[in-house]
């Protein structure tokens, strides 16, 4: 997946609640909870190509090169299920 993609895609979910998981390329599941004090408040490319995900807690940058799929589940109680 490239950087823009991962980005616009995430872009729709900033300030929601909710989970994003991510299929990684030879790791398997990532999840991060979006609860009330850990919404997603940006997206943003980093000069080296990878992507930085702020949360109000905190942040993560991921490679989006390893990206095999993302997902929003708007209901944090229940899990989006298996990747395909």
């Amino acid at each position: 997946m490239t950087g823009e993609t991962m980005r616009d895609l995430l872009n729709t979910v900033v300030g929601r609640y909710g989970s994003i998981s991510m299929l990684v390329s030879r790791t398997g599941p990532v999840a991060f909870s979006m609860a009330e004090t850990k919404k997603l408040t940006g997206v943003e490319i980093r000069p080296d190509g990878l992507v930085r995900l702020v949360r109000e807690n905190g942040w993560a940058v991921i490679d989006p090169a390893e990206i095999v799929a993302v997902v929003w589940n708007d209901d944090p109680e229940n899990r989006p299920g298996q990747f395909l």
